[in-house]
């Protein structure tokens, strides 16, 4: 096929215990918007960002989350979240008593850190792409 079919990525799904509890953590500490009304029955939360995509919050039975372990026994997250002011953003995380790694300088990858929803579901919330708006020439097109 020569035409590229997928347009881009619309909704991410994350497992959570509560959508209530989560949906309000998300808009909180992330400024996500709430789509739709959230109740303590409700079986999942649908928040979104200013550009249009979405996070659906999905109540299951049992806890869990969306992470998983790399073949070399790295835990990897479901999501990365671009944020601008990145700094600030982990200082005012982090003085919120938040579950957060330090910072990590990725040098031409940028900068991220690593925060944890109420679930424990790992999100990378990355500085962007150092001085520049787009992927450096050796990553784009490598198929990875």
């Amino acid at each position: 096929m020569s035409k590229t079919v997928a347009k881009g990525i619309n909704a991410v799904y994350l497992p959570v215990t509560s959508p209530l509890r989560s949906s309000e953590w998300y808009v909180n500490y992330l400024g996500l918007s709430l789509l739709m009304p959230v109740n303590a029955d409700s079986t999942q939360a649908q928040l979104g960002f200013s550009n249009g995509q979405t996070i659906f919050l999905i109540r299951t039975k049992h806890q869990q989350n969306a992470n998983y372990l790399e073949v070399g026994g790295t835990e990897q997250c479901p999501i990365t979240i671009e944020v601008e002011e990145f700094d600030h953003v982990f200082r005012t995380l982090q003085s919120k008593g938040l579950k957060l790694d330090p910072i990590e300088d990725n040098g031409d990858c940028g900068k991220n850190f690593y925060l944890y929803d109420p679930d424990g579901n790992k999100i990378d919330m990355w500085s962007g792409w150092p001085s520049d708006t787009s992927a450096p020439s050796s990553i784009i097109g490598t198929g990875v």
